[in-house]
């Protein structure tokens, strides 16, 4: 009988559609340590999340994402709608194209994430808690508004350039950004301004490669929010060229704070990226919910 069994959940059209092959690769390895792989292959948006909130927990020893941020953003969501606490830990093995969360845990290649959850270590995972009136999301990684949301916008409409598609769409955004006005809140101390763009991260990584909040940690219990509200086109591509190292945060001109609450509210609806999918509109309220899930790591 085999020590563990693992839900898998599959997105086969993510990134560059590579999940079947990843899946390929790793099977082997997880069937030499005796854990049996349970696939659950998605066929269409919104699939994952409907198979997290209706797995049942008694039968697997954790959940797997092979896919991107978007699909583990789904399972997220998916486990945090379900009406029981969730006794069980979540996992990510790349597939997709930013791999954002999979950066932070060092576990970019494939194989890579599969030791670490072999090893099975886990490590808390806080989710945010997203209202948008009476719409709820839960996000494991980004909530990002402003230029943030256009950037991902445009990345979408550049898939073919692969993983580059981030960077050629920051690129393109700053060049074109637009000021917002908003009153924020952060832990109820309210900023109201014109913002370019506003971000609040679980992990350090955004976007593919980008170390946007090289100090935010993923079971800390608070989320590390980043803004800008005046930067002129040429302060904002110095911003691009420091991001990748975390170098960015000497920039005066770009501010961070840690919070456990944001609240963003806007003069009109404007989208909003919830780990890099575009769902929702402003106005915005978001709450960590510490360690609400674990994640191997």
């Amino acid at each position: 009988m085999p020590r563990r069994c693992l839900a898998v959940v599959l997105n086969p059209r993510g990134g560059k559609r590579r999940g079947v092959t990843v899946l390929n690769r790793i099977s082997p390895f997880f069937a030499k340590a005796g854990i049996e792989l349970n696939v659950h292959m998605t066929e269409r948006p919104g699939h994952a999340h409907e198979i997290a909130r209706n797995l049942d927990q008694n039968s697997v020893q954790g959940i797997c994402v092979v896919g991107g941020d978007g699909t583990f953003h789904e399972v997220v969501d998916g486990l945090m709608h379900r009406n029981e606490p969730i006794s069980i830990p979540v996992g990510i093995i790349p597939a997709g194209t930013g791999n954002s969360l999979a950066q932070h845990l060092n576990c970019k290649d494939p194989m890579q994430a599969a030791l670490q959850i072999v090893a099975g270590r886990t490590m808390p995972l806080d989710v945010v808690r997203v209202s948008m009136g009476d719409k709820t999301a839960f996000c494991s990684n980004i909530v990002g508004w402003g230029a943030v949301s256009d950037i991902n916008i445009m990345a979408e409409k550049l898939r073919i350039l692969g993983k580059s598609r981030y960077a050629a769409a920051a690129l393109l955004e700053i060049l074109r950004a637009k000021r917002r006005r908003a009153k924020i809140l952060l832990d109820g101390r309210m900023l109201q301004d014109s913002f370019l763009f506003f971000i609040a991260c679980n992990g350090k990584f955004t976007g593919a490669d980008m170390k946007l909040t090289p100090g935010a940690e993923l079971g800390d219990g608070m989320i590390d929010v980043a803004l800008v509200r005046n930067a002129s086109r040429w302060q904002m591509l110095k911003l691009f060229t420091k991001v990748f190292d975390g170098s960015h945060v000497s920039l005066d001109f770009i501010e961070f704070y840690q919070v456990r609450s944001f609240e963003i509210q806007t003069e009109t609806p404007d989208r909003m990226n919830l780990d890099g999918e575009m769902r929702g509109t402003s106005p915005v309220a978001g709450e960590v919910m510490a360690a609400a899930l674990s994640i191997f790591y």
